[in-house]
C-alpha cells in the first residue's frame, strides 16, 4: 500500500522534532486553560476583577499559540520519534509549561522573573515551597486558587491529565516517564480517567471533612485538602495549618456552617490526604475492590508499616528531648508523628510552630525521610521506597547467598501490586545507581549554596547558613516536600536557581533529563542516537 493512499490526511509524515511540536502545541492548550480556571473566583469574590487580564491575556495567548501548532503539524500523517526523543518531549513539555505558567506571578508584581519560575516550578513539582506574597490583609484569592490548579496539575502530571482524553503510540512512553509506572486498566486512556477520577473524588472528600471534621472554612478546606493529596504543602494561608490550628482557634472563628476549628480533627484528615498521596494508585483500586491480602503483602505497603513502628517513637523522642521546657510529651508526639507523615509522604505540610523549633535532630530525621520519599506511581517525591526496598532486599540476598552453597539458587522475588515479581541483576544496579546519584546531587547542590551564601554573608535567622542549612532546603526541594528552614525565601537568584534545578530534576526523576540532555545533544552535534 503506498503512502498516499493509507493516509487520510496528506503524503507529507511528520516526526522527529517537528512532531515534538506538534505535541507541544496540545500541552500549550492545557496550560492555556489551567491559567483560564482561576477566572471562576470571580463569581464568588467579583471585586477581584482587577486581576482578570493576569490570566486571560497569557491564557487565550497560550491557547492560541497551542492550536495553531497542533493543526499545524496533525493536518499530516504522523511518523516516529527517534531513540529517547520521546524524553526530549517530556522534558520540553515541562520547562515550557512552567514558563508559560509563570507569567500571572510576574505580571502581578511584587516577584522577579526568578521567583515566578520558582514559585511555578515548586507547584508544577508539588513541593510546595513558596514566595508568594502574602503581606495584604486578604491574598488574591485567585492567586491562591491558580497555584492549586499548577499543584493539582503537576501532581497528578500533565501528560496524565492529556492521556486521559487521548492516547496514541507515544502516551504509553511518556505517561511511565513522567513517574506513573502502573496502568490500572489496560487501556491507557481509561487508566488515566480513572487516576483522575480517584483523584478529583478524594480532593472533594478532604475538603469536605476539613470543612466539617476540621472546622476550616470552604475556600481554605478544598485548597489545602489539592495540597495534601498532592503532597505539595501550599497553604492558602501565611502560616498554614498551624495558623488556622491556633489563630484562628484562640479567636474562636467558625466556618460558614457554625463549626469552631477542631484542631485534632484537621490533623487526622490533613495526614490521611498524605498519605494517600503518598501510595501507589494501584493500591487504592485494592482498597475499592475489597483486595485487602493484596495490600498486606505488598512490599511498600509493609515497608510503611515497618517505617510509622519504628520512627514515630524517634520522631517524638527527638522533639521531646530537644524542648523539654517548651513541649509537653502530647505536643511532643503529636508533633513528631505529623512531621514523619509529611516528611515521609513528601507533603511539606507542619503542625508546629518552625522548624527549628523541632530541634537538630529531627531536622536531620526529615532529611532521610524526604529522601527516601513515598510509594513509586504517587504523587509524592523522594527516590521512593520501591528502590529503597530493593536496594536493602538485594543486600540482604547477597549476605544470605555468601554464606550457602554455591549449588543453591535463591529465588529473587519481591511482592509488589498484587503479584510475586522476580527482581532482575538490572534492576538491583538501576535502584542502587539512582539512590547514589540521587544523593551524590543532594551533596554537590548543597555545597554550591552554602559557597555562594557565605561568599555573599548571607544570614539565616541572624547565623551564618551552614551546610547543614543547605542541605536541608536543598533535599527538600529535589524532593518535593517544601518543609523549609527560610534560606529560600531569602531570595537570592543564584540559590533558588539551584533549587528550581533541583526541583525539576526530583519530579521528572532525573533519568528522563539525563536522557533528554543527551540525545539533545547529539542531535545538536549529528550524530546518530543508538
Amino acid at each position: 500500500m503506498t503512502l498516499t493512499a493509507k493516509n487520510h490526511k496528506s503524503g507529507k509524515v511528520v516526526g522527529g522534532y517537528r512532531l515534538i511540536i506538534g505535541y507541544l502545541g496540545i500541552f500549550l492548550i492545557v496550560t492555556g486553560i489551567a491559567m483560564l480556571l482561576p477566572l471562576l473566583t470571580l463569581f464568588a469574590f467579583p471585586e477581584e476583577g482587577a486581576y482578570a487580564h493576569y490570566f486571560y491575556i497569557p491564557g487565550l495567548a497560550s491557547v492560541a499559540v497551542g492550536v495553531g501548532l497542533f493543526l499545524s503539524i496533525f493536518r499530516h500523517e504522523k511518523g516516529r520519534l527517534g531513540k529517547h526523543q520521546d524524553s526530549v518531549l517530556l522534558v520540553l513539555i515541562w520547562l515550557i509549561s512552567i514558563l508559560v505558567s509563570s507569567i500571572p506571578f510576574l505580571l502581578r508584581g511584587g516577584m522577579s522573573f526568578t521567583d515566578s519560575i520558582f514559585e511555578t516550578t515548586s507547584a508544577y513539582s508539588s513541593t510546595g515551597f513558596t514566595l508568594f506574597d502574602f503581606s495584604s490583609d486578604v491574598a488574591p484569592k485567585c492567586y491562591i486558587v491558580y497555584r492549586s490548579v499548577l499543584i493539582f496539575l503537576g501532581g497528578i502530571g500533565l501528560v496524565l491529565v492529556v492521556t486521559s482524553a487521548i492516547s496514541d503510540r507515544y502516551g504509553l512512553k511518556l505517561y511511565t516517564a513522567e513517574g506513573h509506572n502502573d496502568k490500572l486498566m489496560p487501556n491507557l486512556a481509561k487508566s488515566a480517567r480513572l487516576i483522575l477520577g480517584i483523584y478529583t473524588g478524594y480532593i472533594i472528600l478532604g475538603g469536605l471533612g476539613l470543612w466539617l471534621i476540621g472546622g476550616m472554612n470552604l475556600f481554605d478546606s478544598f485548597n489545602h485538602s489539592t495540597a495534601c493529596l498532592a503532597t505539595g504543602g501550599f497553604s492558602s494561608r501565611a502560616g498554614g495549618f498551624y495558623e488556622i490550628m491556633t489563630a484562628d482557634y484562640a479567636a474562636g472563628i467558625t466556618n460558614e456552617i457554625g463549626l469552631h476549628v477542631n484542631p485534632l480533627g484537621i490533623e487526622i484528615v490533613s495526614s490521611i490526604l498524605m498519605l494517600l498521596g503518598g501510595t501507589n494508585f494501584l493500591i487504592h483500586m485494592f482498597i475499592f475492590s475489597a483486595k485487602f491480602k493484596k495490600i498486606g503483602k505488598d512490599c511498600e505497603f509493609r515497608f510503611m508499616v515497618i517505617m510509622f513502628i519504628i520512627f514515630i517513637p524517634i520522631f517524638f523522642a527527638a522533639v521531646y528531648f530537644s524542648n523539654l521546657e517548651s513541649y509537653t510529651p502530647l505536643q511532643s508526639f503529636r508533633y513528631g508523628t505529623y512531621v514523619f507523615i509529611s516528611s515521609i509522604t513528601t507533603s511539606g505540610f507542619a503542625n508546629f510552630p518552625s522548624i527549628p523549633s523541632l530541634g537538630p535532630v529531627t531536622l536531620t530525621l526529615i532529611i532521610i525521610m524526604t529522601i527516601i520519599g513515598g510509594g513509586m506511581g504517587s504523587t509524592s517525591g523522594g527516590v521512593k521506597q520501591y528502590r529503597l526496598i530493593v536496594a536493602l532486599k538485594s543486600f540482604y540476598w547477597s549476605i544470605k547467598e555468601r554464606g550457602a552453597s554455591k549449588r543453591k539458587i535463591f529465588p529473587h522475588n519481591i511482592a509488589r501490586l498484587g503479584e510475586i515479581k522476580e527482581v532482575s541483576s538490572e534492576e538491583i544496579t538501576d535502584s542502587y545507581n539512582y539512590i547514589f546519584l540521587y544523593v551524590l546531587i543532594v551533596v554537590v547542590a548543597s555545597l554550591m549554596q552554602v559557597l555562594i551564601a557565605n561568599g555573599q554573608g548571607l544570614m539565616l535567622n541572624g547565623h551564618p547558613i551552614t551546610f547543614a542549612d543547605t542541605m536541608f532546603e536543598f533535599a527538600n526541594g529535589i524532593s518535593s516536600c517544601g518543609l523549609s528552614n527560610g534560606l529560600s525565601a531569602l531570595r537570592d537568584p543564584w540559590i533558588n536557581w539551584i533549587t528550581i534545578i533541583g526541583m525539576f530534576l526530583g519530579r521528572l526523576e532525573i533519568y528522563a533529563v539525563q536522557l533528554a540532555i543527551n540525545r539533545g545533544i547529539r542531535d545538536i552535534a549529528r550524530k546518530e542516537t543508538y
